[in-house]
């Protein structure tokens, strides 16, 4: 079973329709959070597991897509994508599906 997730998106961003148009291919339900949504921006700025992750003293710096994972609250982003594209066998572990 594939844990509970969110994959928090941008407009314009290629990436992010990549990784979703796949989740959709594979069945694989998921939550979307916009980061042009002014609640998705509140509850993330109060989450010190993304502050920590991607703030600073200067401010905050996303580059989506993220998954966000619902039970441990941990963020995934580096982790997604390499030159060639998806990294399919990296969204598989990170999502726990065999």
């Amino acid at each position: 079973m594939v844990e509970s997730f969110a994959v928090i998106t941008k407009a314009g961003c290629h990436k992010c329709e990549d990784l979703k148009a796949w989740l959709k291919k594979n069945n694989i339900k998921h939550d979307e959070w916009s980061l042009e949504d002014e609640v998705v921006k509140k509850k993330l700025i109060s989450d010190p597991k993304f502050t920590d992750k991607f703030c600073d003293i200067d401010g905050c710096m996303v580059y989506t897509p993220v998954i966000r994972l619902a039970k441990s609250g941990d963020y995934y982003f580096k982790e997604l994508f390499n030159q060639s594209g998806l990294r399919i066998d990296a969204i598989k572990k990170i999502l726990k599906i065999k």
